[in-house]
């Protein structure tokens, strides 16, 4: 007896197959097999449209000829028109009237696809021309400011003819389906848009609902990767910079303007530091400072040099940075370190790194070696998040938060702590200095070699801040 999985497999299959002939003589081998199968009805639908969705694939490569493309419409025209299709088609639609209900009333939070649309404006027209009939079926595509689609109907559906009625039900189970898949891309590529333009919270919003709606499709398998790298991403970031605002913080002092407190996480032999000031400088300016790490050793106290070992994307990169201490052997830490704009969600621009010399599934996948053995002891960063806030056109507040292990062992958490306030201080202290006198300082020339990256984070700041 022919499964529901054992289709699946074999459109797994079919999708590895090299020439698109090989392909479509498999599609319709599945297609026959599932129009005689055994299946339910929702089984078969399932089926159906998965070799849809890899036609639909098939039919938009670029690179196709025309000959294909004519064959993969004909396979497409004879799945449509096979009555048993039409069949439990109908069947579903007079079954599930609450997904009809869902199709007639469909509400999305963007832009109206172009198969919706096209789909509305064909059945609008087909029902004008109808003029013989008594009962008018009234679409209208509403596309809002908040880009959302609403159908409406005259309630008088129980009345209409049965042609009518087929207009409504029979294609809404497959047309739902074609926009349901339609959605899933515009999901997907709205959450890379988002992600492109370092908008952490929105991309993960569209990576989410592409989940919750998709996951168990055939289609949602190609995506499963990306959706699964921003919402471990996104749950990471959220999880550290709860410690921006977490209890236990000791108050160590107030210098310039400038707060520093710590604590020492439970079950660790670490102190975390939390630093905290406002200054008059405008808020690209700081992030500039933060930004350009080989000149970390400006500003970081005990470092030496540091260098990009690779550049991700326009707002990630992987660093390493050489810290030579007093009295102990040298040390080094590997880290990533990314950039989100929060000004929509927080009104926050939140920088946050972390170690990955021991995270060997992310430098496999970057194509980043780093050697396991080193001549500096390697330290770890669980977390640094530098958060700024801009307040206005010149000016902004900086909270930064970071937990280090610097691998000393013998030496009382006490004296970690009291290093790592001294530490704090300078750090934040030279941050503020270097951004007052940003355009006299080493920083100025690099930003101006960056500028059309940093107009672009300007322009994000003007958005917000109206100016």
């Amino acid at each position: 007896m022919q499964k529901i999985d054992n289709f699946q497999m074999q459109l797994q299959q079919t999708v590895q197959l090299g020439q698109i002939f090989e392909k479509l003589e498999s599609l319709r081998k599945i297609f026959s097999e599932l129009i005689l199968s055994p299946l339910n009805d929702n089984e078969k639908l399932t089926i159906y449209n998965d070799i849809n969705v890899i036609l639909t694939s098939l039919y938009e490569q670029k690179n196709g000829t025309i000959e294909e493309k004519e064959q993969i419409k004909n396979l497409m025209d004879i799945m449509m028109n096979n009555l048993e299709v039409q069949e439990f088609m109908f069947r579903i639609a007079d079954e599930e009237s609450n997904q009809i209900q869902e199709v007639r009333s469909l509400s999305i939070n963007y832009k109206a696809s172009r198969i919706g649309r096209e789909f509305i404006t064909q059945k609008a027209e087909q029902l004008q021309q109808k003029s013989g009939e008594n009962q008018i079926l009234t679409l209208n595509v509403d596309v809002c400011e908040d880009q959302q689609i609403e159908f409406y109907d005259n309630n008088n559906y129980l009345q209409q003819s049965k042609e009518e009625q087929s207009l409504i039900q029979s294609p809404p189970s497959k047309i739902y389906h074609e926009i349901a898949q339609d959605e899933l891309s515009e999901l997907i590529n709205r959450s890379k848009y988002e992600f492109d333009q370092t908008k952490i919270d929105q991309a993960y919003e569209y990576a989410k609902l592409a989940q919750d709606k998709f996951q168990s499709s055939f289609a949602y398998q190609q995506h499963a990767e990306y959706v699964d790298q921003i919402i471990v991403q996104y749950n990471y970031m959220i999880e550290n910079v709860k410690e921006l605002d977490s209890d236990g913080w000791l108050f160590d002092g107030l210098s310039n303007g400038i707060s520093v407190k710590y604590k020492f996480p439970e079950n660790t032999s670490t102190a975390s530091m939390l630093m905290e000031t406002k200054i008059p400088v405008n808020a690209i300016r700081v992030l500039a400072l933060v930004n350009e790490m080989e000149l970390n050793h400006l500003w970081v106290p005990f470092c030496k040099r540091s260098y990009v070992n690779k550049v991700l994307n326009r707002a990630c990169k992987v660093c390493t940075s050489e810290m030579y201490f007093p009295l102990i052997p040298d040390r080094e830490c590997v880290f990533v370190g990314e950039g989100y704009d929060r000004l929509q969600v927080n009104g926050t621009i939140t920088l946050l790194s972390r170690s990955v010399d021991g995270d060997k599934e992310f430098l496999e996948k970057n194509g980043i070696f780093i050697p396991e053995k080193s001549k500096f002891v390697r330290m770890y960063i669980k977390y640094y998040i530098f958060e700024i806030t801009p307040i206005d056109k010149d000016s902004c507040s900086i909270r930064a938060c970071t937990n280090v292990n610097p691998k000393i062992s013998m030496v009382p958490n006490s004296v970690l702590a009291y290093v790592g306030r001294k530490f704090a201080h300078i750090l934040i202290s030279k941050i503020v200095n270097y951004a007052k006198t940003f355009e006299k300082s080493p920083f100025y020339p690099v930003y101006q070699e960056h500028i059309e990256f940093y107009n672009w984070l300007e322009e994000k700041l003007k958005t917000h801040l109206k100016y």
